[in-house]
């Protein structure tokens, strides 16, 4: 067995999805050392009589694999996806 493989594209479809997935790993554990800094900041402006809006982004990923996975062979021939959250909201 060789350690080479006939399709470059496998393997660059590969390699992209563990970059990708590395870089939300991280992303997680940044997010993680900045909660309890929001989580007291939060709290101090509510004890204050302040409101707070926090926001939540998304990268769309759980929307898309939905949609694709909803779609019949003949729609993916023709991909037209709308990834907006239209039903999140």
């Amino acid at each position: 067995m060789e350690s080479t493989t006939l399709n470059s594209g496998a393997k660059a479809s590969a390699r992209s999805r563990f970059e990708s997935t590395k870089q939300r790993f991280f992303g997680q554990v940044l997010l993680s050392m900045k909660l309890p800094t929001v989580i007291a900041a939060v709290q101090d402006h509510l004890a204050n009589g302040q409101s707070v809006v926090l926001q939540l982004v998304t990268t769309a990923e759980s929307i898309l694999d939905r949609r694709l996975g909803a779609l019949s062979p003949d729609e993916r021939a023709d991909l037209e996806i709308d990834l907006s959250p239209r039903e999140a909201v």
